[in-house]
């Protein structure tokens, strides 16, 4: 993949990426970029969980192909008193999938 993660604070959870390794997929891809928070591994959320557990659903997949979902900015946007609520989150995934759906 070439994603290196890293956990947020720990009174937030969660992890986002670090960097991403020159060469890679995910840097030919271009998509991803350091500093946006990984909410969901295929259908399961991860937003707010600690690193282990939040790796660990990329790592335990038996999926071919993982899909990730992320949210562009820092972790106070996502988690702090200002960030979007779990429910926008949900709404935000319904919405991804119906795209992808459609397409």
């Amino acid at each position: 993949m070439g994603i290196v993660f890293e956990e947020n604070d720990s009174d937030t959870g969660g992890i986002f990426v670090l960097e991403i390794n020159e060469g890679s997929v995910a840097e030919t891809d271009g998509t991803i970029r350091p500093g946006d928070q990984l909410v969901y591994v295929g259908e399961k959320k991860v937003s707010g969980l600690q690193f282990e557990e939040a790796l660990g659903t990329i790592i335990d997949s038996t999926d071919d192909a993982v899909k990730l979902v992320f949210f562009r900015g820092p972790a106070k946007f996502l988690y702090g008193p200002a960030g979007a609520s779990q429910e926008w989150l949900d709404d935000f995934i319904k919405g991804e999938k119906k795209v992808e759906a459609s397409a």
